[in-house]
């Protein structure tokens, strides 16, 4: 028998090459698993490549001359169809998918965007239907909603893949830099399909995809940044001392990987990176072209630690030691973050938890950064809550005001205080952090929910609702509960308020203000949300206690919710009736209540 002939390649190609291509992906592979943390960091790393490059006045022509992004390896397996089996890189070419169609729907109609060249990288004409380039037949009712509208209703019998789809969608959104926008965005889109690049290696074999996929993977033939800094520091520490410095490092690595997080594959080099730079740092600059140990720290914290062994003052075997002792020390608080965080107990770590579900990736670089070498446990505890009461404040101030609170809009602040906060004394730091370090807007006019901040106005609802229980006697955190919801008292019939609003437009933003907005189970809605607010209000009092508020059985025979009315002085009141003026009302106690709060 004739032996087949097996054909392999290997070339890079930009984005509008690599998508011109349609791929699939064998049932067998793994979901779509990417978290808010890589679609973060993916937002992040190409605004900033493109802000290297892009400067007012320049042409879309001149996104020629930027400097191409390396994507990576993508590894396949051509079918005889014409398609490419997909090995390796379905979470980055799904992922691209997505920022692309956010791209065409955020920026589709700025003048000279190319929407349609965007289009034909997202999907093909076969034969008169609408394929996408990276087709899966379970996800395609999501995709073409996401392409069509912006968004998808998630249904209960859907997949993990298409759930995060959905979710990685609106992290794009959360995470868009405003520094990207209509002046720029076309030279964006430009530089996204022309320079970004992928590394190809395309076979015609299952069998030898695989085999080059395992070998690209092996971990064996390439040491991490992480290795790369243990053989370093191992080799300025004398033999007596080495076994110890070993055990030591790797017991911190194998604590960072037992961590369990999403994230998990990622949470040692985020540990190393939040840990050179909110400890050591000085140099927090982050411009295009900046050589500061925040960049540098970022490219290769092995290589930066190596170049900086004068200032980290690493002259002998025992300063070496100590150098990895102290690591160890503050990857222990690393771990105890993530754990705290992952248990999730709101009575104790309310301000931790709502950070984390606010999407927030720097809280624990403050916490790292605050941290004293001679610290107990108790302090750093304290330390933990001060700091994320603080930060809870900060984040919530901005998503009032619809400032960003992604990673790139922050890390500038976040890592300025970082240095400003070095292991200073508790109490120093609760006086420091009082004096607002990081710039605050006020809280002006309520937010209105869009499609863009439901989860963020999400956990704002579940904040304040958990400062009036906690402050009742009855702290029930609402996030912690399955399939609660962000939901409208007035109901979506503009009929019976049209004698209060001027036209459809205006009654849909005055529902969308945040005084209108509670949290409630998704059943409730479905059951009640059709309902006047007269009838609805009755359900209301089985509900939490900013719902049950609104009903005046509240006001009764409810000693500690009356306690705290008195004591705070926040105007509570029910309503018989919820008329326009008594949304503006709600929310201006929103407003008070965090106000109150943060005193």
């Amino acid at each position: 028998m004739q032996q087949k002939i097996v054909h392999v390649d290997s070339k890079a190609f930009p984005v509008e090459v690599i998508f011109k291509d349609r791929y699939e992906v064998d049932f067998y592979q793994r979901e779509y698993v990417w978290e808010h943390k890589q679609i973060e960091d993916l937002i992040s790393d190409l605004t900033n490549e493109f802000l290297k490059n892009w400067k007012p006045g320049d042409t879309t022509q001149d996104t020629l001359r930027y400097a191409p992004y390396f994507m990576g390896e993508i590894v396949l397996a051509e079918k005889e169809s014409g398609t490419f089996a997909v090995i390796d890189g379905q979470q980055r070419l799904t992922s691209f998918m997505l920022l692309m169609i956010f791209l065409r729907q955020r920026f589709g109609s700025v003048p000279g965007f190319p929407g349609s060249d965007l289009s034909n990288l997202i999907y093909a004409n076969v034969r008169g239907d609408a394929v996408f380039k990276l087709d899966i037949p379970e996800r395609r009712e999501c995709m073409l909603s996401l392409f069509n509208d912006g968004a998808y209703t998630l249904k209960s019998n859907d997949s993990i893949s298409v759930r995060n789809l959905v979710e990685r969608y609106q992290d794009i959104a959360n995470c868009w830099d405003d520094d990207i926008n209509e002046n720029n965005v076309n030279h964006f889109a430009y530089w996204l399909m022309g320079n970004i690049t992928f590394s190809k290696v395309w076979t015609d074999s299952d069998e030898l995809a695989y085999v080059i996929f395992e070998t690209m993977n092996d971990r064996g033939l390439s040491l991490t940044q992480i290795e790369m800094l243990r053989s370093y520091l191992l080799s300025n520490i004398r033999p007596q001392d080495r076994n110890t410095a070993i055990k030591l490092y790797d017991d911190a690595i194998q604590s960072l990987l037992a961590v369990n997080t999403s994230a998990k594959s990622k949470l040692e080099f985020e540990f190393f990176k939040m840990y050179f730079r909110a400890q050591y740092a000085e140099d927090m600059s982050q411009g295009p072209g900046s050589t500061s140990d925040f960049v540098r720290i970022g490219k290769g914290f092995h290589r930066w630690v190596r170049e900086e062994e004068a200032s980290l003052q690493l002259a002998d075997s025992d300063s070496y030691l100590k150098f990895i002792r102290r690591l160890a020390r503050y990857a222990d608080v690393f771990c105890k973050y993530h754990t705290i965080l992952a248990a999730r107990d709101t009575k104790e770590y309310l301000y931790l938890i709502v950070n984390g579900d606010y999407s927030f990736t720097l809280q624990p670089a403050l916490i790292i950064a605050a941290v004293g070498e001679d610290d107990t446990d108790e302090t750093i505890i304290e330390k933990m809550k001060v700091i994320s009461k603080y930060l809870t404040k900060v984040l919530t101030w901005r998503v009032w005001n619809h400032w960003m609170i992604s990673q790139s809009s922050m890390e500038a602040s976040i890592y300025n205080l970082c240095k400003a906060i070095r292991g200073m004394e508790l109490n120093v730091l609760r006086d420091y952090l009082r004096s607002d370090p990081i710039e605050l807007p006020e809280l002006n006019n309520a937010p209105t929910l869009n499609q863009q901040n439901r989860n963020r106005l999400r956990v704002l609802l579940a904040l304040i609702t958990e400062i009036v229980a906690s402050e009742s006697g009855e702290p029930d955190y609402l996030l912690n509960k399955k399939e609660i919801e962000v939901e409208h008292i007035w109901s979506d019939h503009y009929e019976e308020h049209a004698a209060e609003c001027t036209d459809m437009s205006d009654f849909v933003g005055v529902r969308n203000n945040l005084g209108d907005l509670l949290l409630l189970p998704k059943s409730f809605n479905a059951s009640y949300g059709d309902d006047t607010y007269e009838d609805k209000v009755v359900q209301y009092f089985s509900q939490n206690i900013l719902a049950q508020t609104l009903n005046p059985l509240k006001y009764t025979n409810n000693p500690s919710f009356l306690a705290f009315k008195q004591r705070s002085g926040l105007a509570f009141q029910p309503y018989e009736h919820f008329l326009r003026a008594n949304i503006t009302e709600r929310a201006e106690l929103y407003k008070a209540i965090l106000k109150w709060n943060w005193q």
